[in-house]
């Protein structure tokens, strides 16, 4: 089983910790409601207690009138007729209630609470609480004022909100942190690719010089002993000879191919069914056996942005791969479609596929599953193309084979005319 790898595991990690906080959060936020109520509550039994002290002392309520505190808006005593018999402002008392809020608290065992709005446009906590007193029963309503249960949601609220923002801001600065370090591996690849490049690049030049030149001496050689030896098995060996030669060469070739300094996108090159053909006739000509043709799908010529050597090169290494994934009956399709701003190659062929390593070094230089192939033709493709400002993709096909897509972008002088 293939282990999570330090990116998944600090992602659950992340996602796992923003879980936690948001739930930290919302329960902070959830018990600061009850808690602000406990408190109105509190204060309503406390002041209840001290009203109702003060009324059994004095029946005529005069002392009520200088009871006081800061939380208290007002409070008036109801009877059960609903007539105010006292109330902080002088002038409502013997007047009538005009709800009926004050009834259930005659026989609930509980305050009756609500919230409501004052004249003053305040929102505040009213409580009707049964008063007892000697020889009858009244209800204290009183109306508090909700600063400092408000405090305790406020800061509930602002500490989950504060709790959010920093949540978000983490996740946004972690994203730009491995946007930034992906962009650093990119760059850090990019140039150990050009420093490659480089090396490669004095590799070709000591191989053009030092390597192809006796090389075309051993063939020509080699070729010329074939010709001349009757024995029949000495002649096999210069053929062998030839042919190890041959294959010699092409290695080199494509190792300055894939060495050459050159912008492949400097040019516009008309992509068409002619151009396919060459190209596929051009691989039939080194194949050791005969075969098909391919399977062409194109609708009208293209324009691509690429140099017309290079872009033969691309649909030659493309082809060949196919080629020498196919057992002799096999098959390969090459469609061309245009969109917008892209022209989309598809070159599949009816072979096994790729395996999962094969997928993921598809393109990487001298990786090969053939015992005789160099590993460079894949390669050379990714540079063409990405050197086009193209995009170049390996996948399985649906239905078996392997399928390489390539994007190149549409040449500006079709785009202009």
């Amino acid at each position: 089983m293939k282990r999570p790898g330090a990116d998944t595991l600090l992602l659950m990690g992340g996602i796992l910790m923003t879980a936690f906080l948001l739930w930290f959060a919302v329960n902070s936020q959830q018990t600061a409601l009850p808690v602000a109520r406990a408190l109105l509550q509190g204060l309503a039994l406390s002041l209840r207690q001290a009203i109702e002290n003060l009324a059994v002392r004095d029946t005529s309520f005069k002392t009520l009138s200088d009871f006081r505190y800061r939380d208290i808006a007002y409070f008036a005593l109801i009877d059960r007729s609903g007539r105010i018999r006292f109330h902080q402002n002088p002038e409502l008392a013997g007047e009538i209630v005009a709800d009926d809020r004050y009834l259930p608290a005659f026989s609930a065992a509980a305050p009756v609470e609500s919230r409501i709005r004052l004249g003053t446009g305040e929102d505040a906590y009213e409580c009707n609480l049964p008063l007892h007193l000697p020889g009858e029963t009244l209800v204290l309503r009183l109306v508090l004022h909700t600063w400092q249960a408000d405090q305790i949601i406020n800061r509930a609220r602002t500490g989950a909100i504060i709790l959010l923002t920093l949540t978000a801001s983490a996740w946004v600065l972690g994203f730009l942190l491995v946007g930034l370090q992906k962009r650093d591996a990119r760059r850090r690849e990019q140039m150990a690719r050009q420093e490659q490049m480089v090396r490669l690049g004095e590799l070709g030049a000591v191989l053009a010089h030092e390597v192809r030149t006796p090389l075309a001496g051993i063939k020509g050689y080699a070729q010329l002993l074939g010709e001349r030896i009757t024995d029949g098995r000495s002649r096999g060996f210069a053929a062998l000879i030839a042919q190890e030669a041959v294959r010699l060469e092409d290695l080199v070739n494509d190792l300055l191919d894939y060495a050459r300094q050159d912008d492949p996108g400097d040019g516009c090159t008309l992509l068409d069914e002619e151009l396919l053909h060459d190209a596929w006739n051009m691989v039939t000509d080194r194949a050791e056996a005969p075969l098909l043709k391919p399977e062409l799908s194109i609708s009208t010529g293209m324009r691509v942005a690429c140099r017309p050597e290079r872009l033969r090169q691309l649909l030659i290494n493309l082809f060949s791969n196919a080629s020498q994934a196919i057992p002799s009956d096999g098959r390969v399709q090459a469609m061309v479609t245009e969109g917008r701003e892209m022209v989309t190659l598809k070159v599949r062929d009816s072979g096994a596929g790729f395996t999962e390593e094969a997928l993921q070094r598809a393109f990487d230089p001298f990786y090969t599953t053939r015992p005789r192939g160099s590993g460079l033709g894949l390669a050379v493709c990714r540079k063409i193309v990405e050197g086009c400002g193209g995009r170049i993709d390996a996948a399985n096909a649906e239905g078996g084979g392997a399928m390489i897509t390539v994007l190149l972008p549409i040449c500006r002088e079709r785009k202009r005319s």
